[in-house]
């Protein structure tokens, strides 16, 4: 096991950033606790730990956003003081936050060159601006001209990205940058951020994923309840199996769906000539209690599928049929009409889609079940008490309350309350669109188990993710979406890693 590194304790380097001691307190709380470390120029520098141990702490103190309550920062051996975030810009440190920050009504292009719009005569120099971005986005799949708030989610990421990465950046914070790409894209991004790294370019990388961290950094420290618990300046010499103990304080035990064959029992449901944007599937059943994997490429299709289903995306045709005797009925036009039928569905952006941060955790919780709660017409605070106590309990969120408001919790524990939300409707198809995207590997665990325990009283889920290892621990069956369609199904034993991910043909 390694121990933890302190700047004191490391010889004498090329660092290009140090923090000694930094702390952070908030009212009474200590957030960030006598934390000490270096990071060398040109390498790629992991930074681990639960959702809730100091991390966003620590790369907001970096960033600029936030002051220290103690300790101090160095740039390139020059003590910080009172550096805001423009200030650690123009020194070259650029954090790229875990959710996209992006102007919609602006271009792709214009949110690129966002700070260094380029200028002729005191007028912007538009030409120059859209052939810079050309240049720029050659490569991405990203047009420049169409506006940022179309983009999807995973157009938007590479879009902050790129921005930090052309913006002059020498220290780039990552929070997370692969939480919604497929394995392509991740090794696109690798293999950019490696020859950037090359050039002398230093980046913190903030991921959930010891694969990651083990794939393409350099150094690794680690942060448990708000202070540094060990790391080492080898990520070589670790496993990941010592990551994750570094993490939790103990060893971790993976989740591992115990997989059945569903293939002669009754469907649950029946889905039928779906033809919509950039989908067409003939037919898809899925059974009583089944836990099925949509996967594939950006724009394949499991995500629109997914969407179709629950009334989000209009469909040209397209028919759902329950097993307990109803008559086949076209597929939901909105929401509301998809949770009347039992079909609830859980975004893969919790910020924009999935709670309401400034409200309660129990008001979140009972938002898309309002009227299960309602007596003669009004809101019933019993019941929605109840309700929310119900799933606060079962859900383990981590809060003292459930009068405790959403966006003061940690990003596993804001998952947690956009789960429950979604089963407190009691669906009988349950969607989840990157279910643990952005949490830690412990809550992880926690999720899938939920959703096992749930698929075993007859529910019908459906997980969409590009997480391959996901895919593989917890569910029956994958479908393999290309162009717009399934191209190919695997069960029990051919759901591997290696399958998923293209490298051992099906």
């Amino acid at each position: 096991m390694t121990v933890p590194m302190t700047a004191g304790s490391q010889a004498a380097g090329d660092y290009v950033l140090k923090v000694e001691k930094l702390g952070k307190v908030y009212g009474g709380a200590i957030a960030l606790r006598d934390v000490s470390l270096a990071i060398r120029r040109g390498t790629i520098h992991g930074l681990l730990g639960e959702n809730g141990a100091g991390k966003s702490t620590l790369v907001g103190l970096i960033s600029g956003q936030r002051q220290p309550s103690s300790g101090t920062i160095y740039l390139n051996d020059v003590p910080l003081a009172h550096s805001d975030v423009q200030k650690m810009e123009e020194a070259g440190v650029f954090l790229v936050t875990q959710e996209p920050m992006i102007i919609d009504h602006l271009s792709a292009a214009e949110n690129l060159m966002l700070g260094i719009w380029p200028r002729r005569f005191g007028f912007v120099n538009w030409r120059k601006l859209r052939a810079d971005a050309a240049r720029m986005l050659a490569g991405t799949g990203i047009d420049g001209a169409m506006r940022a708030g179309a983009l999807d989610a995973v157009a938007r990421r590479k879009l902050n990205i790129l921005r930090a990465m052309f913006s002059g950046g020498k220290v780039i914070i990552l929070d997370e940058p692969t939480a919604a790409l497929t394995v392509e894209d991740r090794k696109q991004l690798f293999d950019f951020m490696r020859r950037l790294k090359a050039d002398g370019v230093t980046f913190i990388f903030i991921s959930h994923y010891n694969d990651e961290i083990l794939d393409i950094c350099d150094a690794v420290s680690v942060l448990r309840d708000g202070a540094l618990a060990g790391g080492s300046e080898d990520v070589g010499s670790l496993t990941s199996a010592q990551l994750s103990e570094l993490v939790l304080g103990r060893g971790l035990v993976l989740f591992q769906r115990e997989r059945r064959s569903f293939a002669t029992d009754t469907p649950a449901v029946e889905l039928r000539d779906i033809v919509g944007p950039s989908v067409r599937v003939p037919a898809l059943d899925l059974r009583p209690g089944e836990v099925v994997g949509f996967t594939g490429l950006p724009g394949a299709g499991a995500k629109e599928l997914a969407r179709c289903i629950f009334g989000l995306t209009p469909v040209e045709s397209g028919t759902i049929r329950f097993a307990d005797g109803s008559a086949t009925q076209d597929l939901p036009t909105s929401p509301r009409d998809a949770f009347a039928s039992g079909i609830a569905f859980l975004s893969d952006d919790r910020r924009r889609d999935g709670a309401i941060g400034q409200m309660s955790i129990g008001a979140n919780i009972s938002l898309s079940s309002l009227t299960s709660v309602a007596r003669s017409g009004f809101l019933s605070k019993e019941a929605e008490l109840a309700l929310s106590q119900r799933y606060f309990d079962a859900m383990g969120i981590k809060a003292p309350s459930a009068e405790v408001a959403v966006d003061t919790l940690s990003g596993g524990n804001q998952q947690k309350v956009c789960l429950g939300r979604v089963l407190a409707t009691e669906p009988r198809v349950l969607i989840l669109d990157e279910p643990t995207r952005g949490i830690d590997v412990g809550v992880k665990q926690d999720v899938l188990r939920i959703v096992d325990e749930l698929s075993r009283t007859g529910v019908a889920v459906i997980i969409v993710s590009t997480d391959t290892d996901e895919i593989t621990r917890a569910v029956d069956r994958v479908c393999i979406f290309e162009n717009g369609t399934i191209a190919r199904e695997l069960t029990g034993s051919e759901i591997t890693n290696d399958r998923l991910r293209g490298l051992e043909p099906s």
